[in-house]
């Protein structure tokens, strides 16, 4: 007997031993599976976890089985109660293709905030002996569904989607340190400006160790001064003569200003602390100046998936700032 296991142990359906299951290395919650009969049909399995601060747990999920387009096509589709915490949905549908697909949508409670949603789509090409050969497969795997386990405990996924939901909450604001700059910064991070040096602090809301620094120089060039995109190839490749120094990457626009990303490892060994320094420096020539703003976002390097995707939402902001 063969186990089906997605999301770090999220979800798992025991499957017939001569079924193959292939998983996908980089995303958790995905995996397909084919038959003894080659290529086709193919069951698509994916599992996807949700934070809901709202959740209803006497609504049989019904917010989470359905989607719009659902609601409009099957509206009077039946839930399924498989266990206490457990519903499903099943139907049948035409895709664009030309293919047919069974699908199996079941949603399962876990704690007090958190909601788990496996979706099965078995798709085939219908017609003759296809469809004998698929009613066999269909048979076994609506007794293997009705066996599915979700796991109890809070999985890796569950975190993730915990964090996700955690930076989607954030309120955001355009922050205007001195004029002529503006960006766009989580609004309830304290903040303090120092407009005589130009220089800028923001504190992550609920984190004694994790910051967001912005520092600013103002440099004269001389009359035949050209900041060009070979020079900051060069700056960028000095950085990278640093063994410590991570994911070095170059970005452009077209007026004239210039962003070198990376990161850096720093080990507080008094503190018995690491910390990640990421940083943003931004290059922008006007009229024989060179302006250089550079964003510095530290937090302990541990497992926080939030202060991790942060990441990501600063990179897109700042790569979004309006400099005049």
């Amino acid at each position: 007997m063969n186990v089906l296991s997605l999301g770090a142990g999220s979800f798992e359906m025991p499957l017939n031993a001569k079924w193959t299951i292939t998983y996908y290395e980089d995303d958790i919650s995905k995996a397909e599976v084919r038959f003894e009969t080659g290529k086709y049909p193919v069951l698509g399995v994916k599992i996807l976890s949700k934070d809901d601060p709202k959740l209803d747990k006497n609504s049989e999920l019904r917010k989470h089985l359905f989607d719009e387009i659902l609601l409009e096509t099957n509206p009077d589709l039946n839930i399924l109660k498989f266990k206490s915490n457990v519903f499903g949905l099943e139907y049948e549908a035409n895709l664009e293709s030309g293919e047919k697909a069974k699908v199996w949508r079941i949603a399962a409670c876990i704690g007090s905030r958190t909601v788990r949603v496996a979706t099965l789509a078995l798709s085939w090409m219908s017609g003759g002996e296809a469809d004998k050969v698929v009613k066999k497969i269909l048979d076994e795997l609506s007794l293997n569904i009705k066996k599915c386990h979700f796991n109890e405990v809070k999985t890796d996924l569950d975190k993730e989607a915990d964090a996700l939901a955690k930076i989607e909450r954030l309120k955001f604001k355009e922050v205007n340190p001195w004029e002529g700059l503006r960006v766009v910064l989580p609004a309830s991070w304290p903040s303090e400006i120092n407009q005589k040096d130009k220089s800028m602090a923001l504190k992550v809301t609920g984190y004694d160790d994790a910051m967001l620094f912005l520092n600013y120089d103002e440099i004269d060039l001389t009359n035949n001064a050209v900041i060009t995109m070979d020079y900051m190839k060069q700056i960028a490749s000095n950085l990278g003569t640093d063994p410590k120094i991570k994911n070095i990457a170059l970005h452009s626009s077209e007026n004239n200003m210039y962003l070198i990303s990376c990161y850096k490892l720093e080990d507080l060994l008094e503190e018995n602390l690491i910390l990640r320094n990421c940083f943003w420096h931004i290059f922008i020539t006007r009229e024989k100046k060179l302006y250089k703003l550079n964003f510095t976002y530290v937090f302990p390097e541990e497992y926080d998936l939030y202060l991790n995707n942060l990441i990501d939402v600063l990179d897109k902001n700042i790569k979004s700032l309006s400099f005049s």
